[in-house]
């Protein structure tokens, strides 16, 4: 007997599609026509570069195009090499952090973020934003972009001549390398950046003279030192440095040629020997030793003069800990209690408050020693740095809120928060009133007047900020004219007559001083005239001083500018650094950030002006800054973006490599070997994205693969997949008569009953999906997708024999669906956490099967997921994840059970996974049983797991490329059951559990990849389907 074959789709399965159709675009007309007020891309293109850009902002491009051909050439001789392929860059101004990324595989590519830095930030020292900017991610570019010996050869071979490359040496190397290189080069190459700041002299400063040098392997690996993410920076740049001034600045060109043609990945102490004749672990030694005594005999400079600060009220980390940051302090109306943001890696960050005599310390312990400054109180939650300030004599609170503006634009605005009832407090469960006072504003800094009436702030627009005025009631806002055509203005603040507002401003010609703007006369005085970072004033109650911090003798001290005579007093001499001074209500007492090795903290003194001192005279040490304007003209004068064109996606979307966008890879997959190669391939500015994945399984002897295209320039995303695949299926029960026509010579024949039969799956599927929520911790999506697919039996069709019983056929033909999903997720981490700690995930989807969709079957589905993540109260860092989902449907899909539930298919190894990148994740998995062991109709799981973080280890071995993280323990109990496969009602019974423990090891290896190996045991109590076993695989992070 034939397999049964499926019948042929009803007529009205077009009149169906067509309403379908319909309905999607009823739901993605008004997010299209939304898109309208997307910015309209254009492109420049000169002799090595394109540029894209945002329409109406030429003249950013234009200057960017002028940087660019200045850094090319400058970079290429200096580095001697040029990248064959044009630079695309892709100037954005979707957000309102200061940034920019560059990469070279497949082809050259930067991304730069127009928005400058605020002060306070690392990349604040610059003379120029879009210089130092360019300047540093063209540097990645060449870096990246040289190859020579077999690494070029093989680009050539797999990159279709010279059209991307897929084997890029410079790329497999530590980061403090890679960033310290950029670095260096921009202070070189321009007239600041990092090299030249003196918050990063700081940073490599303080940890030199209270605790010693870093050790290598744990710059080399990015552990948790502050600080964090830029110590990769910090201690590159300094080091190779240290390598041009020692060794000469040719070399780290030559040590670029000759890592860049190594066929061997990691050998960097090959390479080095070679240039410089020393390893790297001995030029640590070195550099660590040159550092130590230039620092020292600074320390010994200012200790001469006499050391002046505060005292340390804050220590939420202990001495031994390191990431505190602190921002933004301010004092309550009546100075009994300070104010200040903090984010310090343990807890969300948010604004505290601590009584301005100080709080008592409990040292810390267990993961990131884990310190606690008793007297603190959480008051609420924020995701950034967020500057307050009180509205009038009230508790209410206006500051900033970095969010999503109309699904996409990752912008700050200003809120008001109302407290809750007093004994209601609690930052959790009763976070008191937020109203929003300015939408897409790009809002930042407010200082709220003494009348309550008024905020003062910083808007940002187009690479530039403005100072600004919001009436509360009216929610009006008034902008001062700039003072030039390039205006940054960060930190305003109110005197206390409310008659004139204090405020650091950047202007071109590196100048970043302090102003005065009198409002009333609408003039403004100019406090200070230097290249000197001056920021973060603050008036004294009687008016007559500005106080700020400024890096004028080399470390950041707090000085008074004294408004009658013009005169400038220093306040503070400290080791580490002194920032954002704030005085008291009453005049007598001085809060400012401190800086120790460990971060930032809070420090009170006393403020008395006859304590003032005299500055040291110190000079510009500063190079002439390159002239910022453009030099480059168009034909008979006239402006070069006159040239660009409206952006064509068409012009990049093109395959550039086969490897490893089209990676060939043997993967041992849960029936049979697969042997696949895939293409990707996106245009510049990412709106089209096309994979195509192919594949030969090895048990079927047949090609297998999909191929995916993705639209995503307007807000929702289109996406189209095409699919075939195969699977061994057991609903196929016959009874055979005779041996089978393929059976080979000498084989024994198959046994009388055959069960199974392999299966062809082919798949089209179309999908939606729209932004429901943007916002730093919420997030949510609808989505809406239509498929069909079809089975087929590809055995051939067996003999049967007549006298035995009925066959069991196998359900075969077509199945359309539509499903609508919903999903959500809240949860979120710290710095110091493994993985997630609090928030929860939630999601539902709807799936509707029916012969008018197409195909031969009708039935409806409904599954919903929940996660919640519990934050235990006691220190350490241990976390209790709790996971339900289940899910329920009609029951008219034949044979085909629509829920299996069990454990994780054996075939994901350690090997296979680390190879694949495709670390998996148990929750939703029945650990201890095998995999799909009971199917169902209905069906439910439970899974509970108890994470407890054993020990901090961050250590490695010099140079090699790896590094030992942290030590976990997982401890889980998993419950759940399937029923109504065949009609069956729910029992007890049905119900199995399992449970064991993992023991997860954290790495990074190759300088970059975070792995987590897991050793897992599990128990299943069944005697049928349990099973008892050890596993080890890679472990999908938390």
């Amino acid at each position: 007997m034939s397999a049964l074959r499926p019948a042929r789709a009803p007529r009205r399965l077009r009149g169906a599609l067509a309403l379908l159709g319909l309905v999607l675009a009823c739901l993605v007309w008004r997010p299209a026509w939304a898109a309208t007020r997307d910015p309209r891309w254009r492109t420049l293109e000169t002799d090595h570069f394109y540029v894209h850009y945002y329409q109406g902002n030429e003249y950013a491009a234009e200057k960017a195009a002028m940087v660019l051909e200045r850094a090319h050439e400058r970079l290429s001789t200096s580095l001697s090499h040029s990248p064959w392929l044009k630079t695309h860059v892709v100037y954005q101004d979707h957000t309102d952090a200061a940034n920019g990324l560059a990469n070279t595989s497949p082809y050259p590519r930067i991304v730069a973020y127009v928005t400058a830095p605020d002060s306070m930030s690392v990349l604040e020292g610059y003379d120029d934003w879009i210089d130092i900017l360019l300047t540093h991610e063209y540097t990645h570019i060449i870096h990246l972009d040289t190859t020579h010996g077999v690494p070029r050869l093989i680009n050539a071979l797999l990159g279709f001549g010279r059209a991307g490359k897929v084997w890029q040496p410079n790329v497999i190397q530590p980061r403090w390398f890679v960033e310290g290189l950029a670095s260096h080069e921009e202070t070189r190459l321009t007239s600041q950046g990092r090299g030249r700041h003196t918050q990063w002299e700081m940073y490599l400063r303080a940890p030199i003279l209270e605790h010693g040098f870093i050790p290598i392997d744990r710059v080399s690996s990015g552990a948790n030192i502050f600080p964090h993410g830029s110590s990769v920076y910090l201690y590159g740049l300094y080091l190779l440095r240290y390598i041009s001034n020692r060794y000469g600045e040719d070399k780290l060109a030559e040590l670029n040629h000759v890592y860049g043609g190594q066929t061997l990945p990691f050998a960097i102490n090959r390479a080095v020997e070679k240039v410089l004749g020393v390893s790297w672990e001995k030029l640590w030694e070195e550099f660590e030793l040159d550092t130590v005594r230039r620092f020292q005999g600074q320390a010994r400079a200012i200790r001469a003069r006499g050391i002046r600060e505060g005292r340390r009220i804050t220590f939420t980390t202990s001495a031994q800990a390191s990431g505190n940051f602190v921002r933004h302090p301010f004092w309550s109306p009546d100075d009994r209690h300070i104010y200040y943001f903090e984010d310090d890696g343990h807890s969300n960050p948010g604004i505290r408050r601590i009584r301005s005599t100080g709080g008592a310390l409990r040292e810390g312990i267990g993961i990131g020693k884990q310190g606690q400054t008793v007297g603190v109180e959480r008051i609420v939650e924020l995701q950034d740095a967020g500057s307050g300030s009180f509205v009038g004599v009230s508790e209410d609170m206006v500051f900033e809120i970095w969010g999503v503006h109309d699904l996409r634009y990752s912008w700050t605005d200003l809120w008001r928060w109302r407290p809750p009832a007093k004994g209601a407090r609690n930052v959790r469960q009763n976070p008191g009133d937020l109203e929003q006072l300015t939408f897409g504003a790009r809002a930042r800094d407010p200082h709220v007047s003494p009348d309550g009436r008024t905020v003062v702030f910083s808007r940002n627009d187009s690479a530039q900020a403005r100072l600004a005025f919001l009436d509360i009631e009216t929610k009006e806002v008034t902008e001062v004219a700039p003072m030039e055509r390039i205006q940054i203005v960060t930190g305003p603040r109110w005197s206390a007559d409310g008659k004139k507002v204090a405020y650091s401003a950047f202007r071109e010609g590196g100048m970043r001083d302090i102003y005065i703007y009198d409002r009333e006369s609408q003039t403004t005085v100019r406090a200070t005239a230097d290249r000197f970072l001056d920021s973060e004033p603050s008036w004294t109650p009687d008016g007559k001083y500005v106080l700020f911090n400024s890096d004028r003798d080399g470390v950041f001290n707090i000085y008074a500018y004294e408004v009658a005579n013009a005169r400038v007093h220093q306040v503070t001499n400290v080791l580490g650094g002194a920032f954002e001074p704030v005085v008291s209500h009453d005049g007598k007492r001085l809060v400012y950030l401190g800086f120790t090795a460990h971060g930032y903290d809070l420090w009170v003194m006393k403020l008395d002006p006859a304590e003032f001192f005299e500055p040291m005279p110190v000079q510009d040490p500063l190079p002439t800054i390159d002239d910022p304007t453009p030099d480059e003209v168009g034909d008979r004068g006239r402006p070069v973006s006159l040239k660009s064109q409206r952006y064509k996606a068409y012009r990049t979307f093109f395959p550039r490599t086969i490897f490893p966008s089209a990676l060939a890879s043997a993967t041992s997959g849960s029936f049979g070997t697969e042997i696949g190669a895939s293409i990707g391939v996106s245009d510049v500015l990412q709106f089209h994205s096309l994979s195509i994945n192919g594949g030969y399984n090895t048990a079927f002897r047949a090609p297998s693969g999909s191929i995916v295209y993705e639209w995503s320039r307007l807000l929702p995303t289109f996406r189209v997949l095409v699919s075939r695949d195969y699977a061994r299926r057991g609903s196929f029960e016959r009874y055979e008569y005779g041996p089978p026509d393929d059976l080979a010579p000498g084989a024994s024949p198959p046994s009388y009953l055959q069960r199974g039969y392999d299966e062809r799956i082919t798949t089209a599927r179309g999908s939606i999906s729209v932004p429901v929520v943007r916002h730093p911790v919420h997030n949510a999506n609808a989505s809406i997708s239509y498929a069909y697919t079809h089975y087929a039996n590809v055995n051939n069709a067996p003999a049967v024999d007549p006298n035995a019983p009925s066959s069991t056929l196998p359900d075969l033909g077509g199945l359309g669906s539509v499903a609508f999903g919903l999903d959500y997720d809240s949860r979120r981490g710290t710095r110091y956490a493994y993985g997630n700690e609090t928030g929860r995930a939630a999601s539902i989807t709807v799936n509707l099967i029916d012969p008018h969709l197409g195909g031969r079957y009708s039935d409806i589905w409904l599954t919903g997921r929940y996660v919640e993540m519990l934050r235990m109260p006691w220190r350490g860092h241990q976390v209790l994840g709790i996971s339900l989902e289940g899910g329920a449907s009609a029951g008219t899909l034949g044979r085909r059970s629509p829920f299996y539930i069990g454990g994780t298919s054996q075939q994901n190894e350690v090997l296979r996974s680390f190879l694949l990148r495709a670390p998996y994740g148990d929750w939703g998995n029945l650990r201890g049983y095998r995999p799909f062991a009971f199917p169902g109709r209905y069906y439910g799981v439970l899974n509970v797991e108890y994470r407890i973080p054993l020990a901090d280890v961050e250590r490695g071995l010099g140079t090699l490329p790896g590094f030992l993280r942290r030590l976990t323990l997982v401890p889980f109990m998993d419950l759940g059951a399937a029923w109504g496969a065949n009609g069956e009602k729910f029992t007890r019974q049905m119900l199995k559990w399992g449970v064991g423990a993992s023991f997860v090891a954290s790495f990074k290896l190759g300088y970059g990849d975070a792995i987590d190996l897991m050793l897992q045991y599990a128990r299943g109590f069944d005697d049928e389907f349990g099973l008892n076993y050890f596993r080890a695989a890679v472990a999908r992070s938390f």
